[in-house]
């Protein structure tokens, strides 16, 4: 099961894969709903493209087997961002910030022993998710592709990295044509500042910069931006849609692709569109018509009443904790709270 279940296992790989993972398997190979899958649900309900419909047309074709065939490796929270929607488990800044896990200075990582068995459930390996903390700062993921590449398992398998994208780690980057292909998906939710705010303390130029980087590498890598919309993402939207434009054009002078993958967040609920000022809603709606994201007009419920004073409060403590101003990132915010 993918990270949007929240469902969390705490036994040894080995056991999760063959006595907890074994009857969801049954259930979802019957076509059966299950518990753990009800945001996906939910968001299809809206209209909303879920993670679930992603990656069942995405591995389609995947046959079943003894071992592994995808393997979607959160290994750290180490991360060098804070993103206002995420949390210590997922972010070791966020961690630090939040006073947990004092110990190791806000990082939790895998031992020794959990990796070896994820590396010996890896030998049918066909596809493979790295997600973080930021992945390319984890160094178990070096150690990770090290056993890939001495095993000759590299050559059969896709990679997906998801990535903030704010650095070009020498290293990580180095085993990337030793995959049979290479999808890095980065997170960007908005234009300028905005996204600086979001993804704090992110610099959007050096990201924009990095994006433009990639497209010097193999031609086994794909590039994929992977937006999730929020209410901060609102102000500046018309902004955000141009600045894709650009970047495909960019891409295409190249003679590269670059795709966009478009949701919205529901948690903290403070953050969620569906959950902002009427008034905001008509605005990003006329703002995105006839853009990437025009789309997400059918799923925006405009008459829905919610107590925008906890967006508000949620906003204006992270920007007491970190000390921000928060008209210097989202002047447009006190025009519609």
């Amino acid at each position: 099961m993918c990270c949007a279940t929240g469902e969390r296992f705490h036994d040894t790989p080995k056991v999760v894969w063959q006595d907890r993972l074994a009857p969801v398997r049954k259930l979802l190979s019957e076509n059966q709903k299950i518990a753990a899958c009800s945001s996906c649900y939910h968001q299809e309900e809206q209209k909303v493209i879920s993670f679930r419909q992603l990656y069942n047309k995405q591995f389609e074709k995947v046959s079943t087997g003894k071992l592994p065939r995808h393997l979607d490796l959160d290994l750290s929270n180490f991360c060098n961002l804070k993103c206002i929607m995420c949390d210590y488990t997922r972010s070791s800044t966020w961690a630090k910030e939040s006073g947990k896990f004092k110990d190791t200075k806000g990082v939790t990582e895998i031992n020794e022993s959990t990796l070896d068995q994820i590396c010996e459930l890896s030998h049918d390996l066909q596809h493979l998710t790295l997600q973080g903390g930021e992945p390319s700062m984890i160094p178990q993921y070096v150690t990770y592709f090290d056993y890939l590449k001495k095993n000759k398992i590299m050559p059969n398998v896709h990679l997906v990295v998801v990535t903030n994208l704010t650095n070009l780690k020498e290293k990580f980057y180095s085993y990337m044509p030793e995959f049979k292909s290479v999808n890095i998906s980065v997170s960007v939710d908005a234009y300028g500042e905005a996204n600086n705010f979001i993804r704090y303390p992110s610099n959007f130029e050096q990201v924009t910069k990095n994006i433009k980087e990639l497209v010097n590498q193999r031609n086994n890598m794909s590039v994929k931006v992977h937006s999730a919309l929020q209410i901060l993402s609102m102000f500046n939207i018309k902004d955000f849609a141009d600045w894709f434009v650009d970047l495909e054009r960019f891409y295409q002078s190249k003679k590269r692709y670059i795709g966009q993958y478009i949701q919205h967040v529901h948690e903290p609920e403070e953050l969620c569109i569906m959950n902002a000022p009427t008034n905001l809603k008509h605005h990003f709606v006329d703002q995105i018509r006839n853009t990437g994201f025009s789309a997400l007009a059918d799923s925006i419920n405009l008459d829905n009443e919610y107590d925008y004073s906890r967006t508000v409060n949620y906003v204006r403590k992270i920007c007491d904790v970190r000390r921000l101003q928060l008209e210097k990132y989202l002047p447009a915010f006190s025009n519609f709270y």
